[in-house]
């Protein structure tokens, strides 16, 4: 008796659900349908309407990108390139695109290199457990070559055997250990960078100072990423890929995590 009113529960909650995942499958269809179509326009936004609902996903942004790409959206069609790579940085359609979208925006390419790629699949804390795992092999080892005479009359293996295990584990050990924890430092510093991407049509102002009355100091055309290090009310204090400085109004920069430029404080 149980087991049927859990089984009619299940089945009236999957009736309530069913209308849910029709009418979302039913949104991605209409923003295809445009993009085939040629309708690149209503396609984008379509698909902005998809991501609202559901959150951000790489192939979502990449439909995305695909559409303002053909809209010629330069600036939003790269920031969603760009969402999507930092969503799945190893997909190779996503970096062509990519590329090819840059390209056509007169920028250097910028695809990820094979170690790059390395440090944004996989989170820090699993560098941070191999580094904790080899820590704990290196104490044991050092443990086990103090007791090494009893420990190798407990199991029945030769003394210089055993000797020779704990010697090996520690000159690979603290060699790997010391390789993990820069692993880790480098891949903190990696995903905590807040990147952007110019959005404003053809060129943002760089700025001498957070100032709409200061200095010009050159432009940064649009589609480019940069790298954001401080803000100043509607100012953002950016660095460029030739590692110049400078200052633009926030509205002409969007971020490529979303919502990446809101924690940071006035000065």
């Amino acid at each position: 008796m149980k087991f049927f009113l859990r089984a009619s529960r299940l089945f009236a909650f999957s009736l309530f659900l069913f209308p849910l995942f029709l009418h979302a499958d039913s949104d991605l269809d209409a923003a295809n349908r445009a993009y085939t179509s040629g309708s690149y326009e209503e396609s984008a936004r379509l698909f902005q309407q998809i991501i609202a609902t559901r959150g951000y996903s790489a192939p979502l942004c990449f439909d995305l990108a695909n559409a303002e790409a053909r809209a010629g959206h330069t600036g939003e069609a790269i920031l969603n390139y760009e969402r999507a790579r930092y969503l799945a940085p190893a997909d190779r359609d996503i970096d062509h695109n990519l590329q090819l979208a840059r390209k056509q925006a007169g920028l250097e390419p910028n695809s990820y290199r094979w170690w790059q790629i390395a440090l944004r699949s996989i989170d820090w804390t699993v560098w941070l457990a191999i580094m904790a795992a080899c820590l704990l092999l290196i104490f044991l080892a050092v443990i086990g070559t103090a007791y090494a005479p009893a420990i190798a009359a407990a199991i029945k293996i030769p003394l210089r055997l055993l000797k020779n295990i704990f010697r090996a584990i520690l000159f690979a050990g603290i060699p790997v250990c010391l390789l993990m924890g820069y692993v880790e430092l480098s891949t903190v510093g990696l995903n905590n960078r807040i990147e952007g991407v110019i959005v404003a049509p053809k060129e943002a102002i760089l700025r001498l100072s957070p100032f709409d009355s200061a200095d010009s100091i050159g432009t940064i055309p649009e589609g480019e990423l940069v790298t954001v290090e401080d803000r100043h009310n509607d100012y953002l204090r950016i660095e460029a890929r030739d590692h110049h400085f400078g200052w633009i109004q926030e509205k002409e920069i969007e971020p490529v995590i979303a919502g990446g430029f809101d924690p940071g404080p006035s000065n």
